[in-house]
């Protein structure tokens, strides 16, 4: 059984962790768990606990803690995604994958192309809760140490302002000459890297020169035009596997 618990779930000092949350009702009645048996726990900065509870109460189950390490399946360079807004549940799709293929962080980025609005802040605050526990979901699933952060919805033009140092991908259909794997092995390694990625119908001319203005480099991904959905996990298996991940 692996969990992911807030960091401050954790008292190292005291050999203690906590799991509250929706997480205590499926241990208690749908895996019907008892004291003694083991789990194991994730926090929020990708470390593995390996512990045995010791208590289960009705909105918290306490846990010993028998080890620690770092979870070997969180990425030593971290991703970050800025994909533009697909249309309909595509979204939620390049979420589930991504976080399969260890991003780190996606950020929901608005485009000159994106077909979806939101009429208010809560119904924008409640679409990015529900990417947020498809992120939890498939994280857990994939064994990951940690859960990938889904970031507010963005504006375009905005959106350079919250990024720091970094390799910077675009990948764009009019880019032929340099590739993916050029680009990789020519900078390699990076402290992290930014992948942006438009939605249906792509970038316009003008996003992608505000977007090389801000350091990105438009790379092409093959002789074949991919899907929104598809471009972002093949950029992504493109990366860990050259980073040997």
């Amino acid at each position: 059984m692996r969990f992911f618990v807030p960091e401050g779930n954790i008292d190292r000092e005291a050999g203690k962790a906590f799991i509250t949350g929706s997480d205590v009702s499926h241990i208690r009645t749908v895996l019907r768990a008892r004291t003694g048996d083991g789990v194991t726990l994730c926090d929020t900065a990708g470390n593995l606990y390996s512990c045995e509870i010791s208590e289960i109460a009705k909105d918290r189950i306490t846990c010993d803690v028998l080890s620690c390490e770092k979870c070997p399946s969180e990425p030593e360079i971290p991703v970050i995604l800025l994909q533009g807004i697909p249309k309909g549940e595509k979204m939620e799709f390049i979420i589930q994958k991504c976080v399969e293929l260890g991003v780190s962080v996606i950020i929901p980025v608005s485009t000159e192309r994106t077909v979806v609005r939101f009429d208010t802040k809560q119904d924008r605050e409640k679409k990015v809760a529900r990417w947020q526990k498809i992120a939890g979901e498939a994280a857990k699933q994939s064994g990951r140490g940690a859960v990938p952060v889904i970031g507010d919805v963005t504006g375009f033009k905005d959106v350079f302002g919250t990024l720091g140092d970094g390799l910077k991908i675009i990948p764009y259909e009019n880019e032929r000459d340099r590739t993916l794997k050029d680009l990789l092995r020519s900078e390699l390694p990076v402290d992290r890297i930014y992948v942006f990625i438009g939605p249906e119908g792509g970038f316009s001319l003008d996003e992608v020169e505000r977007a090389v203005s801000e350091g990105f480099t438009p790379v092409t991904l093959g002789k074949r035009i991919l899907r929104t959905e598809t471009a972002g996990m093949a950029t992504l298996a493109s990366i860990r596997y050259e980073i040997g991940d």
